[in-house]
């Protein structure tokens, strides 16, 4: 997959079509609101635990505004502003506090795929990030086949040390040169886990984060967008507009095998529902967009197993090479369960080329985000694929809190909204996995 970041960018991008009134409601009161609407998160975070790190994807399609995933192991970090890395320090130093307020050692427990240049990258940004938070940081993989140490190079004479991990006292342990052990006071994971808990991290007396059931072996998607819509319903009810502004519907699939065909009758009977549910909000709102649905593994990450479907027949005439493609994702795991998405045009764009903003966050605090953009994408197509590149956050300042002398359509303050909806799919995520512990 071919991922590059451009540095120093400081193009803004451009919403192409005059927004909505009913959206423009919408940030003029998040812009105008906004202490009102921090006290009501302040309360949120007081009564739920947010995950220690989190991005969400987003899109803005000029009368919608919405997440479309959330992702509580985030790579990427290398894509951020080096502006905002002072906040970031803050908000880890209060995050581990929270967890682990004794906390010296870390370890780390990356992706298998530890060869890939730009996900080095960005575990070398989080080392720096934790480390400057005062924390003593190692890089510990559940990789079986990595026996010995593996030192990766990088650009400007940084590198990774990834070593093997062992259990020893009920704790994991980095096994030193000299006969010692690096016993880590908490477990980092940056490993989504796809497949399954491996046996080494279970009955450990460390503290894990996130917590192992926030994996994708156990995690749906499906199951978070069902927590986001309660959340969404609750800022609505607190702000005054229609929930589906900011919350995409959506529907559930179980007992699917592309290959040989099953389920496919009732995939599309859900995605006929779903497009009609679509397009009567459309015909609300007097919207002349074409309504469509965005099929996804219901456990998927790393943008495999997506299709995109504007009509129903649309999944009944798939070729080998879809279905292929639809069948498995990360790790080889096959693919029976499928969230079907209501589709968001981005009518966001950098230099012509479709873009959406990826807000970050550690703990409940935004530290910044990033646009993904693609040249050889259209607005209603997944931008996560091969050809993508990063744009970092191009302000000035954090966004934290808006500008209200400045337009609500201004480039910051629309962030600051941005920052807003993403923290609303972060409750989202901590009332889940509370739920789930």
């Amino acid at each position: 997959m071919q991922i590059f970041r451009l540095k120093d960018y400081k193009v803004i991008p451009k919403l192409n079509i005059e927004m909505s009134s009913e959206l423009f409601k919408l940030e003029q009161y998040i812009v105008n609101h906004s202490c009102d609407i921090e006290h009501w998160f302040r309360t949120q975070w007081q009564e739920h635990q947010a995950p220690f790190y989190a991005s969400v994807d987003l899109r803005n399609s000029g009368f919608k505004l919405a997440p479309v995933d959330t992702n509580l192991f985030p790579g990427g970090f290398n894509n951020l502003c080096e502006t905002f890395i002072p906040l970031s320090i803050q908000a880890a130093s209060i995050a581990i506090e929270k967890i682990c307020p004794d906390a010296k050692k870390i370890l780390i427990i990356p992706e298998n795929h530890t060869r890939n240049t730009f996900y080095l990258e960005h575990l070398s940004c989080l080392c720096n990030i934790l480390q400057k938070a005062g924390l003593e940081v190692r890089f510990g993989t559940i990789n079986k086949e990595i026996l010995e140490p593996l030192n990766l190079k990088l650009e400007g004479n940084k590198s990774i040390l990834i070593e093997p991990i062992v259990k020893k006292n009920h704790g994991l342990v980095v096994n030193n040169v000299d006969g010692s052990s690096f016993r880590p006071c908490a477990i980092l994971l940056n490993n989504d886990l796809s497949v399954e808990i491996p046996s080494i991290l279970e009955n450990i007396d460390q503290t894990i984060i996130p917590p192992v059931h926030a994996g994708w072996c156990t995690r749906r998607k499906t199951q978070h967008f069902e927590y986001y819509n309660a959340v969404a319903n609750e800022f609505a009810s607190f702000s005054g507009i229609d929930p589906w502004l900011i919350n995409p519907y959506f529907e559930k699939l179980n007992g699917l095998d592309f290959h040989e065909h099953k389920g496919e009758e009732e995939l599309f009977t859900k995605v006929e529902l779903l497009l009609q549910k679509i397009k009567k909000k459309y015909d609300q709102y007097q919207i002349r967009h074409e309504p469509y649905v965005v099929i996804k593994a219901d456990a998927g990450t790393y943008g495999m197993g997506i299709m995109i479907a504007k009509k129903a027949e649309d999944v009944l005439s798939l070729n080998r090479k879809k279905r292929n493609k639809m069948s498995v994702i990360k790790e080889g795991s096959k693919v029976t369960e499928v969230i079907i998405q209501e589709g968001i045009h981005t009518e966001e764009t950098i230099e012509g080329a479709v873009t959406e903003p990826v807000i970050y966050m550690i703990d409940h605090f935004v530290i910044g985000g990033f646009y993904r953009v693609h040249t050889t994408k259209d607005k209603d197509e997944n931008l996560n694929a091969p050809g993508m590149h990063f744009i970092p956050q191009p302000f000035e300042t954090s966004c934290l809190m808006p500008d209200q002398g400045r337009p609500c359509d201004d480039e910051a303050n629309r962030f600051y909204a941005y920052g807003v909806i993403a923290r609303l799919a972060l409750i989202a995520a901590a009332r889940e996995l509370e739920d789930n512990s």
